[in-house]
Order: structure tokens, then sequence, then C-alpha cells
């Protein structure tokens, strides 16, 4: 017999301190719309949000793909797009500014602005991400001043790089109406530095972190300013010793679960503290204090480890339930804002002069284990973070509002401790979401069985499920209502996480975590009539329970005093995960695909790879019907949902190998490998300590190995390319292929030893772009 244990919780009864108009941040745009901030949130014409924020460097992208990139980015539930400004990508010759090309920075804002994606631009002048020299150009390290300094000369250079970038963006800030919302000055200052690639052995000489505190940020804003890069929002990382101009910066945060920066070999990572619960507004630098009064600012974050780049010596594999679980951890603690470094991968471009890598990563590749990829492909950690996206977006008014509830036991957790419940509330006193977390980097966790939860509220206490316990499954992570408001009917809890909301059906869905039982408790009075189609109902004083078994066949219907009919559909884990909320032809609906979905200007754009059979489900059915070029469109009735069906011309791709020994190969490929398809990736499966992929002497990828399948986009970087030289340089005997694991890391083998390589398979997989518009009955 499972033991149950009962955690016990009161809620506060004050609401969160607030302070107002004291920031100097915001705006308005010709349109009206305004941004503002308290303390605690932004608001957008006044009304609190919890914006998204994903990374997307454009001059580590194909231009030809920046559209589909930015869909996907939009699909995924993002507010606003971030990316670096890389000086030595533009101006890699002094006075010699290259805006062409993938480096446009121009022509890819406005195609945000198209997307209805915001920006924030992070001008540096330093930036490091894994950048050769952090983003400085070489000949900035012959000069006779010191970088990221107040000296004048320095300084009349960053004013000149400042110059460059507002003439590209001339137009398209917010208080023009167009889409950029915020700029970043510096990354990192006083934190860290990066090594100079350009000296005799690299990593012998560093670019240093600064030393001139908050009056060199200060001066950076001036020249912002000077140049007419006037924003609502000015950022600055707020890390350890990061200097931050009061109230006149927000300051952002971040975290990662997997740090694979170290330069030792044989450095082992410890378990973070990152998935242990703290009150991340009052205390938002791990390990340190803040350099600025925390409870001036909202809590906004622009670096939670969307993945991480793999170094040489260090090459973890993220999995994506702790990208989730990390984001997670963040709202708990207060974040009114997050935001993902990186959101979607990329490769870096070659120089005229030098690879632009930093020299601990690979030279090209900047995939970073990205929720989408370098070349496009869509992750497991994408569709994990979907789901939190789309409650932000339908819930996250009301979760702004709400204050951190810490409860005592969590502050004696440790992250090795992989026996007690990690949890944490965001309250207003009355309603709270619950935070849940089993997972933790690492560590191999366990599942938790018997856990009841009690809440005092305001009003009255509340335990959770009503007779009998949940067990929260290991590497799992949830969010828990309490006291939510549903159209006029009052939820008291349920076991099950809200997804989002469609309003012209009235319509509130939920989806199980998974092993959690499903359990929602309404208060009777507020509730007329109710009834489920699969599950069970009772009813107890003045409260009344239903369980449902999750099933996009099963509805809850509601009635309300006032007659307003409410429902509640409810759907396992693994369904939401196929779930988007799509504004299409008039109305909102939910969409269910194994493919990527996006709408846009009443068009469904949907991506799928490697399957020609793309299958979409609408709720509430679409009122036309549909049709595409590609074929004809299949409809069919399935329960709540109308289910429609197309088949894709199969793409057939043949991948001619030729071994010339153990670590070389020759990829040849048929001249049209990429007609009657969007894309194609190939995948090679191989061992050994890296992968290079060259064509007539040329770089064109590479792939530090760390067990995962090798993966390059032919169409962004080998469309013209029909003859691939594969070369991998042997593994190392004393390295095994099972070191490398979702919780571990992998370190570089002895230098003497000697090992294994071989090349197994090579595949080239499609991907299939379709287009499905409406058509009159």
């Amino acid at each position: 017999m499972k033991q149950t244990k009962l955690y016990e919780v009161t809620l506060p009864t004050e609401p969160q301190a607030l302070m107002s108009d004291h920031l100097a941040l915001g705006g308005h745009n010709p349109s009206g719309e305004h941004i503002s901030f308290t303390s605690y949130y932004m608001l957008r014409n006044d009304r609190p949000v919890i914006p998204v924020m994903g990374e997307f460097h454009f001059s580590r992208y194909d231009r030809r793909y920046w559209d589909d990139a930015l869909l996907k980015i939009k699909g995924g539930g993002i507010d606003i797009l971030a990316t670096y400004v890389f000086w030595n990508h533009i101006e890699e010759d002094e006075g010699i500014y290259n805006w062409s090309g993938n480096n446009d920075v121009r022509h890819f804002v406005e195609t945000c602005h198209q997307h209805d994606l915001e920006v924030i631009v992070r001008i540096g002048p330093f930036a490091h991400g894994e950048c050769r020299n952090g983003g400085f150009p070489d000949w900035l390290y012959g000069q006779p001043f010191l970088a990221r300094s107040n000296d004048t000369r320095y300084l009349a250079l960053v004013k000149r790089w400042y110059d460059a970038i507002a003439h590209q963006l001339n137009g398209l800030l917010f208080k023009d109406g167009g889409p950029i919302v915020g700029v970043q000055l510096e990354n990192e200052y006083m934190h860290a530095g990066a090594p100079w690639e350009v000296t005799f052995r690299p990593g012998t000489e560093w670019i240093p972190a600064g030393s001139d505190g908050v009056s060199h940020i200060v001066k950076l804003k001036e020249l912002a300013l000077e140049v007419g890069l006037d924003v609502p929002i000015y950022t600055a990382t707020g890390w350890l010793r990061s200097p931050i101009i009061e109230d006149e910066l927000l300051p952002m945060q971040g975290g990662y679960a997997f740090t694979p920066w170290s330069p030792d070999p044989d450095y082992v990572q410890p378990p973070t503290r990152e998935f242990l619960f703290r009150n991340r507004h009052l205390h938002p630098v791990l390990g340190g204090e803040p350099t600025y009064d925390s409870a001036r600012y909202p809590y906004a974050c622009c670096e939670i480890g969307g993945g991480i780049q793999i170094t040489y010596h260090h090459r973890p594999v993220v999995p994506p339930e702790s990208v989730q679980a990390l984001a997670l951890m963040n709202l708990a603690g207060g974040a009114n804002l997050i935001g993902y470094y990186m959101y979607h991968g990329g490769t870096n471009p070659i120089g005229e002069h030098s690879y632009m890598n930093e020299f601990t990563v690979p030279r090209l590749s900047y995939d970073f284990q990205a929720p989408i990829r370098e070349f496009g492909q869509i992750s497991a950690s994408y569709r994990y973070l979907r789901l939190l996206h789309m409650f932000l977006h339908d819930f996250g008014e009301k979760l702004a509002l709400m204050s951190v509830v810490l409860p005592l036991d969590q502050l004696n957790i440790q992250p090795e401790d992989n026996e007690s419940l990690r949890y944490m509330l965001r309250s207003d006193g009355y309603s709270a979401y619950i935070f849940l977390n089993n997972y933790q980097d690492h560590v191999e966790m366990q599942d938790l069985e018997g856990i009841r939860l009690s809440i005092q509220t305001s009003e009255k206490p509340v335990t959770l499920p009503h007779e009998d316990s949940f067990t929260l499954k290991r590497n799992v992570s949830a969010i828990l209502p309490l006291g939510l408001s549903l159209g006029g009917i009052q939820l008291e809890y349920a076991t099950v996480q809200p997804l989002c909301f469609l309003a012209e059906e009235q319509c509130y869905v939920f989806f199980a975590p998974a092993g959690m039982l499903t359990e929602y408790a309404f208060d009777s009075t507020t509730v007329k009539e109710l009834s489920v189609d699969i599950g069970s109902i009772y009813q107890l004083e003045s409260t009344t329970y239903v369980n449902v078994s999750p099933d996009p066949y099963s509805l809850i219907k509601l009635e309300t005093m006032q007659n307003e009919s409410v429902h509640i559909l409810t759907l396992t884990r693994e369904q939401a995960e196929m779930c988007s909320k799509q504004h299409l032809f008039g109305k909102d609906r939910l969409i269910v695909s194994d493919a990527t979905v996006i709408a846009s200007d009443d068009e469904l754009i949907l991506y799928s790879m490697g399957k020609e059979r793309v299958e979409v489900a609408s709720y509430p059915p679409l009122d036309k019907g549909l049709a595409s070029v590609d074929g004809h469109i299949d409809e069919q009735k399935d329960g709540l949902f109308t289910r429609y069906s197309l088949e894709l011309m199969p793409k057939e791709i043949e991948v001619d190998i030729q071994h010339i020994n153990p670590g070389k190969a020759i990829i040849r490929l048929d001249d049209d490998v990429l007609t009657g398809c969007h894309n194609v990736i190939l995948q090679i499966d191989y061992v050994g300590d890296m992968g290079q992929a060259f064509c007539n002497g040329k770089l064109l990828h590479d792939n530090f190995y760390n067990g995962t399948i090798w993966e390059i986009g032919l169409g962004q970087i080998a469309r013209d390319v029909r003859e691939i030289l594969l070369i991998v340089t042997p593994l190392k005997s004393s390295s095994r292929h099972d070191s490398f694991v979702p919780t571990g890391m992998t370190f570089r083998p002895d230098e003497a030893s000697f090992g294994r390589v071989n090349i197994s398979n090579v595949r080239a997989i499609p991907e299939y772009r379709t287009t499905i518009k409406a058509v009159d009955p």
C-alpha cells in the first residue's frame, strides 16, 4: 500500500507590493499602443502581460529560409524575437560594412514585422554568443586602448558602430510604428569576457570583462540615443557583478542546466541549483547578490537555456524535459517575461579572413540543441515549450499579478534530493497556480507517489485530490490551477494543466500531465447543470467532483447560474503536444497535427519532416472547404474535431555512399535532390571524435560527436552541391558511446589513446511544405 503525504501551504492575504511610474521605460507607437512597466510586470495598453521571447541570429541563417524560420518561431508561441548584431559579421574589415545577403538586418526585421513578431536588438558592441572574439572584429585587437572601457577612442568606434546599425533600422522602431521594442546594451559586462582568436595560441589572451561599472553602461545608452536608437525597453544582462542603470534598464536574467564551458577536460559538472524553487523576483542572481534593487524591477529572462552549444571537451545532450522544467521554474519564481537562448539554432558564416567561431566550439555549427534546430528541424522541446506558451497567452494576464509563495519545506531541498516533492505557488490570495517539478539535471529522479496538497486560501482550505492521491512521474513538471474562474463557473481545483481558451466556443482546454489522475472540483453554487461524456460525477457538500478520461471525444458541459454554457476539453499530454491555437477564418481554433502548423493570412502553412501524409484536426470545424495545390484534401468527422488529410507527392531520395576508409566517405546526390520538397536533411550516423563535410576543399559543416545523429540541411548550406566528402576523426578508446547520455557530461578522451571511427549510414529526409486555403463549399 502506497504511503500518502500531505503538503500544507497557506496563501498570503496581502497582494503583491507594486511600484508604478518609477521606471524610465515604456512608450507609444503611432497607433496609440502603449508599453509600460510596474515593479512586477509589463503592461500592453494597460493590461498585464507575460511576453515570450526567443533568440534567433539572422546572420547565422540563410535568408532564403528566414520567412520559414520566423513562421515556425511564431507558431511556437514566441512574441518577441531577440537577435544579436555581431560586429565582426558586418565590419570584418574596418570601415567596410557588409549589410548584404544574410547580414541584411533591415530586411530581417521587416520580415519579423510581417509576421507580427516584435524585436529586441542586441547591439553589443560586445556580444559573446560563442562568436569569434565575442563578436569584436579582429582589427580591434591591435588598438592602443582597452576594449569595453570608457576610453574615448573605444567609445568613438562604438558610436560609429551604433550609428551604422541605426541607419539600417531607421523607421523600424516602435515609436515609428515598427516592431523594434527594445535594445540590449553590451552583454555580461563585468561578468565575462571572451578569448581573442587572433592571438598566436587561442585562449591565452582574453577580452576583458570590463571594469568601469555603471558609468560605462550609461555612456553606451547615451550613444544609442544620440544615433536615434530610441526604444521603450533598454535591457542589460543582470548577472553577477553586472551593473544596471537604476530605473533606466530592465535587468535580464537567465540560467542553464548544462554548463560545458570549463576548459578543463576532466571537469565533471555537479547538479545545478536551477531546479530548486526560489523567489527569483527578490533573489534573481543564483549564488550571489544583484547589483540593483530587484524589488524595483520585474523579473525578466533573456537566457533560459533552450539547449546548449557543446564544446570540444564537454558534449552534453539536453533532454526536452530539462528545457520545459527550466522555463517552469522561472515562471514559478516570479518571471513575468521569459526568453530563451537559443530558440532557433544557426550556422556560423565563414569570414573573408577566418572562421567566425570561438575556438572551443565547432567552426560552423551553432545548432545549440534549440527547440528549432540549426536547419529548421522541430525538436521535442519546441512542442514541450509550446504548452507553456499557449497557457501564458490565455492565462498570463492573471498570472502576472500573482505573487510568489515559497513553502518553507522547499528551503532545505538540495539538488541531489530525489525523494522530496518540489513545489511552489503563485497566488493572489484567492486563486493560485501550483507549480510542480520532478526534474533535476545530473540526477536520476524517481516517481513520487502518494501526493496530496492542502492549500489554505483566504476563503477556505482546499485539499487535492479529494480522496485519492496523485503521482508525479520522474522528469515531469506541471502547473495545476486553484480557484480559477471559468466564465462564471468556479473551478476550486483541478489535477490537470490549463492549455488554452477558445472564446467563441466558451471552451477551456486542459491536459493531463503524464501519470496523473484527472479530477476537477467545481463550486456547486456556480453550476446549474453539468454533464460529462466519458467520466464520473459526484457531489459532496458544496463541491461537485468530476473524474474524466483524457480523450478528445470527452467534453464536460456546464451551465452557469446565468444560463451561459461553458465547456471543458481534457487531452492527454501526448495529444496536447500536437496542439496549437490558431486564429483561422475569423475565429480561434484548436489545431491538432503531428506536422508543424502555422496560420498566416487565413492560410494554413504546414511543415512535415519525412511524412508525405499530412493530417490536421480542427475544433471547432472549419466553416469552409479546404484546398491545396499539392493534392485533394479529405474531410472526416472525428468526435468534436473534424479531421483533414492530404497525401503529398512522396519524394524518394537515393544517397550513394563510397567508403574510402572507416573515417572517410564520399556522398553523391542526384541533381534533382531538392526538387519536389522544401528542404532535405542529410542524416549521418557515425562514431568518431568529430565529423567534417567538405566540397572541393571547402568546409560545409562540422559536428562534435555526442552519440546523436549529425544532420546537415542541404537547402541552406549545400544547395548546389552534389558531392560531399565526409571526414571523421577517431574516437578515443577511453570514451564509451554510452557515456553520452541526457543527464551526463562527456569529456575529451585521453590524448594517448587510440579509438574507433565509423560512418555507418547516411540518409536523406525530405521536409515538405504545403499551404492549405479556404474555398467556398
